[in-house]
């Protein structure tokens, strides 16, 4: 069985992953403004609602998902990452300026990283959301080993 201090170390290190992983995320969307553009054809894009981000108002929050073909050379890919901004837990009308004018089988343009083709996304860039994330995991990494100081 775990002490309070064991599970203070665990919740610090899955805080400071969390951080990592959100930290990777705003530096990928920043390279991605950089990447190379192909025309790919959209296969489906869709939002759905969110249950586990849910708010008290009336639009609730959404969650925007996409599958798209490109061809960078000679290959094609499949994609279906959106962007590395936060494209979950949107109002309802955020999520519909992502849909606005796409349609299945409508030509769009992916971004796709030189290094590793297979990596692309529609929206390139981060989000706003990103570091404010970012800020949650350190503040609450933070928070928890000042908790676990006191306990000593």
């Amino acid at each position: 069985m775990l002490t309070q201090a064991q599970w203070m170390l665990l919740a610090v290190l899955a805080q400071l992953a969390l951080a990592g992983y959100e930290l990777w995320r705003i530096h990928m969307g920043l390279e991605s403004r950089n990447w190379p553009q192909v025309t790919g054809t959209l296969k489906k894009i869709w939002q759905e609602d969110d249950t586990l981000h849910d708010v008290d108002d009336a639009e609730g929050t959404h969650s925007i998902y996409a599958r798209y073909r490109y061809k960078v050379g000679t290959r094609w890919y499949d994609g279906k990452r959106v962007g590395y901004g936060v494209a979950d837990g949107l109002r309802f009308s955020e999520a519909l300026d992502y849909l606005h004018g796409r349609r299945p089988g409508s030509e769009v343009e992916v971004y796709y990283d030189p290094e590793k083709p297979e990596r692309a996304v529609l929206f390139p860039g981060s989000s706003k959301a990103n570091a404010v994330l970012l800020g949650a995991w350190l503040v609450g990494a933070i928070i928890t080993m000042w908790s676990w100081s006191s306990l000593a």
